[in-house]
Formats: C-alpha cells, structure tokens, sequence
C-alpha cells in the first residue's frame, strides 16, 4: 500500500467526483480511445459517463490524486489489480452499467480496447507487483507550466516508496518523450483491434530503483 502523500499532491475521495469527472472530461476530450469508442450520437455523454467510471475504479481500486489548484489528476491503481479484470468491472458497478449505458457498437469497441491493453500489459513484463498509472491528465487551461510532470513525480515518490516498479500505457505517441524523461521504459505496442482506424497503445514500465527525475 502506498504511504500517505505530502503536499503539493491531496489524495481525492467521493465527494471531489463531480468537479474531477469534468476536469478529466475536458482534458481528454480529444484522446484517441474515447474517439474510438463513443462514436455514437451521444458520445459527448458517453465520454463524460466513461470517465466518471475511471475515476470512480481509480477511488476503489487504487487512488486519485490532484494537486494543489486542483487543476491535474493522476489515477493509480496499486499492484494486484488490474482495469481489465472482469470481477473488479463488477464489483465496481461498471460492467452491469456499460451493458445498457453504451450502445453496442461502443460497447464492443471498448471491451477490444481493455483486452488489448491487458495483452500489452503482459508483454510488457507489468506483473501483480506493478502500480498501474491509468491516467494523468491537466486542464486544458493550465498545460505547459509543468503541472503534470510535478504531480507525477509526486504521486511516483509515493508509488515507489513501497519498492514497486511503475506501469503504463498511452495512446498519443506525443507523450512518450515525455514519459521516458522521468524514467520510464517502452516496452511494446500493440492496436485495439484488427480495424484500421484502431489506435495504438504504447507499453512503458518504470523500475522502482529509479528516481525522479526533475
């Protein structure tokens, strides 16, 4: 378990849910993933739905945490869970919801999506002893100050205080350079799916005897 975290970084709980989920909403609201599966009429509310429920996995199974102006998230999941384990989909509400929440076709693209990133986990050597970084995002109006990079490295002293190696995965090849500054390693790709306009994931694991980089 990771240890209690020191400020600039506070540690969310239900009741920062609503102002998250639009923060989270907002800053993703071009990231590939959520193009590729909500596709549909209503996929602004479908976005919106998706990523209450990631924030809501990353309170249950792990831990989401701001930072002191509250405009960037990181959500970890700590080592033995995993976002794409079916009974953790369940006990956290989502897989019952998604049934009828999302339409077939987002629905169908989703499930490719958690399968192909499990996979990639996998190849990527991220075991039960890995914390899982689902996602890292900052307000639109607030990037290139280096918010994220200072969350990161906060939460990543945390996360590693334990002796625990780091995992992610990313769709925009943008943010690799970024990524790899503070020490993490890519480790693999792979796509969502066999379609075309499938988008690709990149696999990057981060060693626990490193440090952070500043």
């Amino acid at each position: 378990m990771a240890p209690p975290i020191a400020l600039p970084a506070r540690r969310l709980d239900a009741a920062d849910l609503s102002w998250a989920t639009l923060l989270l909403t907002d800053a993703c609201a071009d990231h590939p993933v959520l193009r590729y599966c909500c596709s549909e009429p209503d996929a602004p509310a479908q976005r919106t739905w998706l990523m209450e429920q990631l924030l809501r996995f990353g309170m249950r199974f792990g831990r989401v945490y701001t930072n002191a102006t509250s405009t960037a998230l990181a959500i970890w999941v700590r080592p033995g869970q995993s976002v794409a384990n079916g009974w953790q989909l369940l006990q956290s509400g989502f897989l019952p919801a998604a049934l009828w929440r999302l339409p077939g076709k987002s629905w169908l693209r989703l499930r490719q999506h958690l399968g192909a990133a499990a996979r990639l986990r996998r190849a990527s050597g991220a075991a039960a002893c890995h914390h899982h970084l689902l996602a890292l995002a900052v307000s639109p109006l607030h990037r290139g100050q280096g918010q994220g990079r200072r969350l990161l490295q906060a939460t990543l002293a945390a996360m590693q205080a334990t002796h625990a190696p780091c995992y992610l995965d990313t769709q925009v090849p943008e943010q690799l350079p970024f990524y790899q500054r503070i020490g993490f390693r890519l480790t693999g790709q792979c796509p969502a799916s066999a379609g075309t306009d499938t988008p690709l994931m990149w696999g990057l694991v981060r060693e626990a005897s490193q440090q952070s980089m500043r």
